[in-house]
């Protein structure tokens, strides 16, 4: 029992050192501040470019055009006298546009690159193609019946209905890559901070090595589940503003919300940080001085895992995807994603889910260990070797 009060004492110690509330609420108001201005400067900007431009155009050219060009542009007519003095405006004063038709083809006269040009090409698309289709007299009709697309309807003998999910999937998978971020300095913090100060060889003379490790291992996760915590109400406001803003209804974000796949990808999502975490300070307890140490790189070594179990959406039922959801350095992510795109027995999440909790156990006790004997040595980090060693005997 003693083990227990000790774990959640160094557990509660460290939340209690990295997560505070006031700062979470601060920097939840900052960022939705960020998302409102972002918003409402983006419409700003969005309705200032909606405005439609000036296009100056002869008289003899096309009604049928002109009225095209309309759509997009305030069409304005200049006779053929007024080019040469509109030419030499568009020089001097920098501004106005000019479009002269040059026997098939155009020619666009500006100071510069114009921002709807790519809509003037557009227009002049549709202007060249209705008059190739009077010249080989084809109609509109026959134009889309020609180029109708082939009559395919979709059965599917099973449909998890994956769309949602995968949202629900990448959603997780974001606050997996977020969390494992926080406990990469949260880690350096916790373990070689402590040991440059020297105070951990005091510590561990009143609490066992490994119910310090696995108190910092669950403080420092459910700093990164506060923060995920927090992060999700921030990505649920979110998704109502948009939905507010953009004239859907704000209930649409609750077909993302399916509570069995929230269910199983928190479990994986927990147990993986957990996981990462072990891992982190085990690698952080080899670690005396981060600043010259060569060993730093190797902790962003799960942010490469987690980015590579997104290949599992490409095609899960390949051996590459099988392996990444059985693979405990991958599944805690690659095994939700496979759920949402392809059938599973359940037998694969249990046996997922096992292989994954026993990686985690394994890497705390290494963690332990790594952290009793490198608090012991000075001056000196413990060899890959005698790693290699410590893990043999754990």
């Amino acid at each position: 029992m003693n083990y227990y009060r000790q774990v959640l004492t160094v557990t509660l110690w460290e939340y209690r050192r990295f997560f505070k509330i006031k700062n979470e609420i601060i920097g939840i108001a900052i960022m939705l501040l960020v998302f409102g201005v972002s918003y409402l400067g983006g419409k700003y900007a969005t309705s200032r470019s909606s405005e439609k431009p000036h296009l100056m155009v002869l008289k003899d050219l096309k009604p049928q055009l002109i009225e095209i060009l309309s759509n997009d542009f305030i069409v304005e007519l200049i006779s053929g006298e007024e080019k040469e003095k509109l030419l030499l405006q568009i020089a001097t004063q920098k501004e106005g546009m000019l479009l002269l038709q040059d026997g098939e083809g155009f020619v666009i006269h500006s100071w510069k690159k114009p921002k709807r040009l790519n809509a003037l090409q557009e227009n002049l698309k549709i202007y060249c193609q209705q008059e190739a289709m009077a010249k080989i007299n084809l109609s509109t009709s026959d134009l889309e019946y020609v180029m109708r697309p082939a009559d395919l309807r979709e059965v599917y003998l099973y449909d998890a209905g994956t769309n949602d999910r995968s949202v629900l999937a990448f959603f997780f998978a974001g606050l997996m890559i977020m969390a494992v971020f926080l406990s990469f300095a949260y880690q350096f913090t916790a373990i070689t901070g402590e040991k440059q100060l020297k105070i951990t060889e005091q510590i561990i003379s009143a609490i066992k090595p490994q119910a310090w490790m696995d108190g910092k291992i669950l403080g420092i996760t459910l700093t990164g589940l506060s923060s995920m915590l927090t992060y999700s109400i921030i990505g649920t406001l979110g998704g109502m503003l948009f939905f507010q803003f953009t004239g859907g209804s704000v209930s649409s974000i609750l077909q993302y919300l399916h509570l069995p796949s929230i269910l199983l990808f928190f479990m994986f999502t927990l147990m993986g940080v957990m996981m990462w975490n072990a891992f982190l300070a085990a690698i952080a307890s080899m670690i005396t001085d981060p600043n010259n140490s060569g060993k730093s790189g190797v902790m962003l070594l799960p942010l490469i895992f987690v980015f590579s179990s997104f290949l599992v959406m490409r095609d899960p039922d390949n051996g590459v995807s099988v392996f990444l959801s059985w693979f405990p350095l991958t599944s805690a992510t690659a095994m939700p994603m496979r759920w949402v795109a392809t059938e599973l027995a359940w037998w694969e999440f249990a046996g997922s889910f096992v292989v994954l909790a026993a990686t985690f156990y394994l890497l705390r006790k290494l963690a332990a260990k790594i952290f009793h004997v490198s608090v012991l040595i000075s001056g000196k980090e413990p060899t890959w070797r005698e790693v290699f060693k410590l893990a043999r005997e754990s």
